[in-house]
């Protein structure tokens, strides 16, 4: 339990951290390269975290971790967009943003309620 409150705090800093890029972001403001760093290696960090709660047997957490890859690699894409182009396409990153609240939102249900909401979506990776 302890590993998924650490995911948890990680991917708190990750939202707090992509809130800052995208009000920028969406404002048309500069964004700095260290904040979208750190907002990276802080959601590998919660993932890194949640990957150990998931072999110590947390089985509600592996739907977390899926979605962390999806939304890490939409992540990726994104930067890439941004680096190759100036701009990040819009569509991406709204898609990144929304998987990216429902994942906490469904992590935080899963350790301060104790819910499993991949079983409650009828989900079963285990």
């Amino acid at each position: 339990m302890i590993l998924m409150i650490a995911a948890f705090c990680a991917f708190t800093i990750t939202a707090v951290l992509g809130l800052m890029i995208a009000f920028n972001l969406f404002r048309g403001k500069f964004v700095a390269r260290s904040s979208s760093i750190l907002h990276g290696a802080s959601a590998l960090l919660g993932s890194a975290f949640a990957i150990g709660a998931a072999l110590l047997g947390e089985t509600a957490i592996y739907i977390n971790i899926v979605m962390a890859v999806i939304i890490i690699a939409l992540g990726v894409l994104a930067a890439i967009k941004r680096h190759k182009t100036g701009i990040v396409p819009k569509g991406i990153l709204l898609v990144h943003i929304s998987l990216a609240v429902t994942c906490y939102l469904m992590l935080g249900a899963t350790v301060f309620l104790g819910i499993d909401t991949a079983a409650m979506l009828g989900v079963n990776l285990a």
